[in-house]
């Protein structure tokens, strides 16, 4: 067994990573009584199965595919670890500014926004991404912080059947989650820019990885 049979397993190996660690979370969330985390992980099974039928369809690139696995890793993780007597989600990066949860919805939006743009792009030619990338960039960043609502929407149900108002947080709390989500949408439309002459580079880094298997 060498790094070729797990480029060429690629796609099963995320899977069972992803199916590992949303068990082992339930299970975690089952013995400590935890409602509100044992509600993320059904929905992040659900997310699972949805993102496995668009896979199928679309072929997102690899890159992709294993971010969004981390995604659902990380969010887990931060409701069930500890850093002290402080619950992850709620640790300061930088104190007072920059804590867990609002990376983690930096890097969420960063990478649904390039979920976006790979099943938008195959409908757009390349003159038109050319010309008009940076209405595509606005319609992106909408769409995305449209995500970021639903996901809102999801902590909102938690807050009213699980009572979860303090591990959700306020008004102010729910605001900064859209600021960040709007932050990670922008970075993900910039950096797209400097890659528009390719069409869809994440396309070309799927099809570099599968030259080398």
């Amino acid at each position: 067994m060498n790094l070729d049979y797990f480029i060429r397993q690629k796609n099963t190996l995320i899977l069972l990573f992803t199916i590992l660690y949303v068990l082992i979370f339930s299970i975690s969330a089952l013995f400590t009584e935890n409602d509100e985390f044992f509600y993320y992980t059904l929905l992040m099974g659900v997310l699972i199965y949805i993102v496995l039928v668009i896979n199928q369809r679309m072929h997102f690139a690899p890159f992709i595919v294993i971010n969004l696995s981390l995604i659902g890793f990380l969010h887990l993780l931060g409701g069930n670890a500890y850093i002290g007597t402080v619950r992850l989600y709620d640790f300061y990066f930088v104190p007072g500014l920059i804590k867990y949860d609002n990376l983690i919805h930096v890097y969420g939006t960063f990478i649904v926004t390039l979920v976006l743009y790979s099943m938008v792009s195959v409908y757009l030619n390349r003159e038109l991404i050319r010309n008009r990338y940076w209405v595509i960039a606005v319609a992106l960043v909408l769409m995305a912080i449209g995500v970021g609502t639903i996901n809102e929407l999801v902590e909102f149900f938690a807050v009213v059947y699980f009572d979860a108002a303090e591990q959700v947080g306020d008004y102010f709390n729910n605001s900064l989650d859209l600021l960040f989500n709007t932050i990670g949408a922008i970075m993900a439309t910039v950096i797209l820019y400097w890659f528009r002459e390719q069409t869809s580079w994440l396309h070309n880094l799927n099809e570099n990885l599968k030259k080398i298997s």
